[in-house]
C-alpha cells in the first residue's frame, strides 16, 4: 500500500488570495493600456509576470483535457532556429492524453490597428497574419517539427502525441470594430480551426493558471524568468520544480508576495526540489500544497 512520503507545513505564510491578486494586476494592466499602447516591449514583460492573462495552456480549440503544459509554464521569444524568419513572442507547450498542441502566441502593440479607413485590413495586421501563417507551413514538415522537438528537449511520450499546432494573433482594441457588424465579420473570417484572433480588451486573469511560471530557454535549459505571486508548493508539480532553473533565484523578484512568504519559499526550495527528484514519490493528494 502506497504511503505519502513528503510533509505539508500547513502553518506556512500563504500566498496573495487569487481575488486580491485579479484586483492588483488588472489594476496594472488597465494602466498599461491606458497609457503604454504604443509599447510593445511593456506587454511583453507584463505578460512574462503574469501568464495568467494569456490563453493557450490548455489549448485555445477543443475541450480541455486539464492536462497542465509541459514544464508548467509559458515560454517568452524561444530562439527556435532558423525554421523561422523571427521568433513568437510565446509558447505554450499544451497537450492532452492523444495531442500535442503547441500554442503559437504573436502580440502587437494595441494600438496598431486592423482596418484602414476604406474598411480594407491594414498592412500591420497582414504582416502579423502572415507570419502565423508561415509557422503554420513550416510545422507542417516533419523535419521542422523535429528541431522544435529537441529545441524544447521533449521527451518521448510527447514526440509521439499526434502534432497539432495552433496559434493565436493578439491584436488591437476591441473599440475598432465593435459596433460595426461588417468589420466584426470580416474580422471573424480570418480565424480557422487552428488561428484565433483576440483584442487586448478580452485577455483576463485565469484561475486555473495560476501555478504557471514564465522561461526563457538556454542550451535546452528552462531558466525562469518570473514566479507569479500565487505560485504554491505541490508534491504533484515537485518533479517539474525539480527541473526547473533559476527558481530559487527568481524568488525575492515576485511581485505582490510578503517577505515572510518569499522566507518561507526560499526556506522550503530544497525540500521540494529533494522530493521531485525521487523515483518514487508514494502517494500523492492533489489537493496538498503550501
Amino acid at each position: 500500500m502506497l504511503n505519502e512520503l513528503y510533509e505539508i507545513k500547513n502553518d506556512s505564510p500563504k500566498p496573495i488570495e487569487w481575488e486580491k491578486y485579479c484586483e492588483e494586476i488588472l489594476k496594472d494592466y488597465q494602466k498599461l493600456l491606458n497609457n503604454h499602447q504604443n509599447n510593445e516591449s511593456a506587454f511583453q514583460k507584463f505578460f512574462e509576470e503574469n501568464p495568467s492573462f494569456i490563453p493557450g495552456a490548455f489549448e485555445i480549440f477543443g475541450c480541455s483535457s486539464g492536462h497542465y503544459p509541459f514544464m508548467h509554464g509559458i515560454i517568452s521569444q524561444p530562439e527556435i532556429g532558423t525554421i523561422f524568419r523571427r521568433k513568437p513572442d510565446f509558447v505554450w507547450l499544451a497537450q492532452d492524453s492523444l495531442t500535442f498542441a503547441p500554442v503559437f502566441i504573436e502580440i502587437e502593440k494595441p494600438s496598431k490597428k486592423m482596418f484602414n479607413m476604406d474598411q480594407t485590413t491594414t498592412a500591420d495586421f497582414n504582416q502579423a497574419l502572415t507570419q502565423i501563417k508561415q509557422w503554420e507551413y513550416l510545422l507542417s514538415d516533419s523535419k521542422n517539427r523535429e528541431v522544435l522537438y529537441d529545441y524544447f528537449d521533449l521527451p518521448l511520450d510527447i514526440r509521439k502525441k499526434k502534432f497539432s499546432p495552433q496559434f493565436l494573433l493578439i491584436y488591437g482594441r476591441r473599440d475598432e470594430y465593435k459596433d460595426d457588424e461588417l468589420l466584426t465579420g470580416v474580422r471573424a473570417t480570418y480565424k480557422t480551426n487552428f488561428i484565433d484572433i483576440m483584442s487586448y480588451d478580452r485577455l483576463k486573469p485565469d484561475y486555473e493558471y495560476q501555478q504557471f511560471v514564465s522561461y526563457k530557454i538556454s542550451n535546452h535549459k528552462y531558466k525562469v524568468i518570473n514566479i507569479p505571486a500565487t505560485y504554491r508548493y505541490k508534491p504533484t508539480c515537485a518533479e517539474i520544480l525539480s527541473k526547473m532553473y533559476n527558481f530559487n533565484d527568481k524568488i525575492e523578484l515576485m511581485k505582490y508576495t510578503s517577505e515572510e512568504r518569499k522566507l518561507f519559499l526560499k526556506n522550503r526550495y530544497q525540500y521540494w526540489y529533494d522530493f521531485g527528484k525521487l523515483e518514487q514519490k508514494g502517494l500523492m493528494n492533489t489537493q496538498d500544497f503550501e
